[in-house]
C-alpha cells in the first residue's frame, strides 16, 4: 500500500495534483537542508488529505511528527529543535498548500 507523503504512514488514498512542482527540502540531523525533487503529486491517507482540504496546518505537522516518531525518526521531545523541525515540516507543507492542489482518487500509477 502506498505511503502518504505528508505523515509517511501506509495507506494512500488521494493524490495531490500541483499546478507547478513545489520546491521541498530535508532537514538533516546536522542542520542542513536538502531540496528535494518531487513531481507534483502529493499522495495522502485519509485522514491527512481532509486536514489538507480544510487548511488544518498545525493538525497536519502534528501529525507528521507522531508519525515520524512511531516510524523510528528521532524527534526531539520539545525546544528549539522541536520548533525548528516543526518549521521546516510546515514551511514544505504550506508550498504545496499554497499551490492549490486539486485532490484525485489515487490509481494504479500513483502507488
Amino acid at each position: 500500500m502506498p505511503e502518504c507523503d505528508f505523515c509517511c504512514l501506509p495507506g494512500a488514498q488521494w493524490v495531490y495534483v500541483l499546478q507547478d512542482r513545489a520546491v521541498v527540502a530535508l532537514l538533516s540531523d546536522e542542520g542542513l537542508v536538502t531540496p528535494l525533487p518531487n513531481d507534483g503529486r502529493w499522495r495522502a491517507c485519509d485522514i491527512c488529505s481532509e486536514l489538507v482540504d480544510t487548511q488544518g496546518m498545525a493538525g497536519l505537522v502534528a501529525r507528521s511528527l507522531s508519525s515520524l516518531r512511531m516510524l523510528g525518526v528521532p524527534i526531539p521531545d520539545g525546544g528549539p529543535d522541536l520548533e525548528h523541525m516543526a518549521m521546516v515540516v510546515m514551511a514544505n507543507f504550506a508550498t504545496v498548500l499554497s499551490a492549490r492542489p486539486t485532490r484525485q482518487p489515487l490509481q494504479g500509477r500513483d502507488s
